[in-house]
């Protein structure tokens, strides 16, 4: 009697649920079965030709080849969908309706809260309006002086390692981190001369665990996570992370209720002083401060490492970039790059972008269809994950012939225009793009600048040597080792 008391409650409870899930899965079979691309294993799916993050981007690169604009994949009871170009990727990227973000952001979500980054619909639309203000180019002007000082830091410490091979990828980070720091949080956290610190081991370790999280299916599940102690060393390191944060909201707050004057407005300074008018929490500000945080250095991280890499592997081109950058600072080497600097240096910037088309800051991110969605012939189901991908367009040879080729002339204006707007999407594209590509972008050129002024970057290993793990952002494995010359 008990058991049957006991197997009652347990449909009464879970049965509601377990229809759902079984109509949303029949929902999905029955479209996906009209939609070109193999099915899979029963249940499996293709679970098994997939295995890491790495061995997923080369079957996703594989398939690439095969598709009509779009691969489709079964993991498990997630059906999931890739454009492969520009043309099939716009239906997603250009839709205001269809914009929430993939379940495989609910572990970051403990960190980073509903900030721009993960909210969705209405909640979504309010903040971006609110923000998009703070990244008008009036702003981004007033981050220059702390770019180009926190660059100037970062090569004349280079300086000191100059003949030794140098892991520039830690290197260009750290100096990343005091960029963004300062001007989100208007704290200098001088991470490039004290780089073991607690918060900054703190963000490593909750990216390191979420990226493993993601991708070892076992631990999808909260209890296992729990038994196995990942679960509290990821709560640990975001406690640690929301409290320097919270101390730093605290301090400012005090300030502006002060009327202490600055000359400049670090990011979490315009949200308090927003904060009335929008009806903003402390604990709104902080989200929107840590997801900032998040997003804005390791993103840069990649694009500074990786850049320097394929110069590193091109020396000629390099050599190029050197004589491009002289003609612009030969007078005043040790000046500030300017705004105005960057239309001269077209060269440099056509290596930046051929290096983000390689290797991709933001391999992929994924958006969960709250509705059937058509994108060109085919029909995708509600419930089904559609990746965004530069990672497999940026490398389709449809679109770039020799994709493994470092060649910076694929961006020359009349190349350009022979492309699809989308085929080329480092910060994504849309609607929901990345707010911050503009500082990114501003940032990227003023670091480099710095960089390359003073030192050439040589290696004898070639391109494809240097293996990378596809993770929020991509990273070189092991760090990346190039070796460091006083020009």
């Amino acid at each position: 009697m008990l058991v049957f008391v006991l197997a009652l409650i347990v449909i009464l409870a879970y049965g509601p649920m377990l229809i759902r899930f079984l109509r949303s899965i029949h929902h999905m079979k029955s479209l996906s079965k009209r939609i070109p691309g193999d099915e899979g294993l029963p249940v499996l799916g293709h679970m098994l030709e997939v295995g890491d993050s790495l061995e997923y981007v080369k079957e996703l690169r594989r398939r690439c080849s095969k598709s009509n604009g779009l691969i489709k994949l079964w993991m498990l009871s997630d059906n999931e969908y890739t454009p492969t170009n520009g043309e099939m990727l716009k239906h997603i990227v250009d839709s205001s309706e269809e914009i929430t973000k993939g379940a495989n952001y609910g572990i970051i979500e403990k960190w980073l809260g509903q900030g721009v980054l993960i909210s969705t619909g209405t909640r979504w639309h309010a903040k971006r309006k609110m923000l998009s203000p703070m990244f008008h180019f009036k702003m981004l002007e007033s981050y220059i002086e702390t770019m180009n000082r926190q660059a100037k830091i970062c090569a004349d410490l280079l300086e000191e390692k100059c003949g030794h091979e140098v892991d520039m990828y830690r290197t260009v980070k750290l100096c990343a981190l005091d960029i963004i720091c300062e001007t989100a949080m208007g704290k200098d956290l001088e991470a490039q001369r004290n780089p073991h610190q607690e918060y900054i081991e703190a963000i490593d370790k909750i990216m390191e665990l979420d990226m493993k999280i993601g991708f070892t299916p076992f631990l999808w599940v909260g209890f296992i996570r729990k038994l196995l102690g990942v679960e509290e060393e990821f709560n640990r390191n975001v406690k640690v992370a929301h409290e320097f944060t919270k101390t730093v909201l605290r301090e400012r707050s005090a300030a502006i209720e002060k009327g202490e004057e600055t000359n400049k407005r670090s990011f979490i300074d315009m949200l308090l002083m927003e904060r009335e008018k929008a009806h903003l929490t402390d604990t709104d500000v902080r989200e929107e401060v840590d997801t900032f945080m998040f997003a804005g250095h390791d993103t840069t991280s990649s694009v500074f490492s990786w850049t320097l890499w394929c110069l590193a592997c091109h020396p000629k081109i390099q050599e190029k970039v050197h004589e491009e950058i002289d003609g612009v600072f030969r007078d005043d080497p040790d000046r500030e790059c300017t705004k105005e600097d960057f239309g001269s240096l077209n060269y440099l910037d056509r290596c930046i972008k051929e290096a983000e088309r390689l290797f991709p800051p933001v391999p992929a991110v994924h958006r969960q269809l709250q509705n059937d969605m058509q994108m060109g012939d085919n029909l995708l189901p509600r419930g089904a994950s559609v990746s965004i991908a530069p990672i497999v367009i940026h490398h389709n040879e449809s679109i770039y012939p020799n994709p493994t080729v470092y060649d910076p002339d694929r961006f020359l204006p009349e190349n350009v225009a022979t492309r699809h707007a989308y085929d080329f999407i480092p910060f994504s594209a849309g609607p929901r793009n990345c707010i911050g590509q503009k500082f990114a972008q501003y940032e990227i050129k003023i670091v480099m600048s710095w960089l390359l002024r003073r030192f050439r970057f040589v290696t004898d290993r070639p391109l494809e040597s240097q293996k990378y793990s596809v993770e929020a952002t991509l990273k070189p494995v092991n760090g990346m080792r190039i070796t460091v010359v006083k020009r």
